[in-house]
């Protein structure tokens, strides 16, 4: 059975807020170590799908994750691993000054900017039709 309105904390949390009553505080900042890290079971659950390549330099991309982001046609640039990380595609590891590809930089910032593609995987990997 469902609470009556006054005594449902979800209920008065929205109605204090639209009435202007609410604790306006910040939330408290995310500790480092509980925050979610980059790497294999970050990006292990994504769906990419390569849907272009633009020369030898670049690719569209399809990346979809369930739990961040959706980008239908992001495109992603040939550079040089800066850091060490796992590649999003295949799970191998990269290291630093591997040839990777990464989503272009792009104000605001998409939410997989941390994410690499090994580039030998990438030519590997065949174009997909939509």
């Amino acid at each position: 059975m469902q609470a009556p309105f006054e005594e449902d904390r979800t209920w008065q949390s929205t109605m204090a807020l639209l009435s202007g009553e609410a604790d306006t505080q910040q939330p408290p900042a995310v500790s480092s170590r509980v925050r979610p890290t980059r790497g294999a079971g970050n990006f292990s659950k994504c769906a990419i799908r390569i849907l272009e390549r633009n020369g030898q330099t670049s690719a569209t991309i399809a990346w979809s994750d369930a739990t961040s982001c959706c980008y239908g046609e992001q495109l992603w640039r040939r550079c040089i691993a800066r850091k060490t990380g796992v590649c999003a595609l295949s799970g191998q590891a990269i290291a630093r000054g591997d040839a990777v590809y990464r989503p272009r930089r792009v104000r605001p910032a998409p939410r997989n900017v941390e994410a690499m593609i090994l580039a030998t995987v990438m030519e590997a990997t065949p174009v997909k039709e939509i």
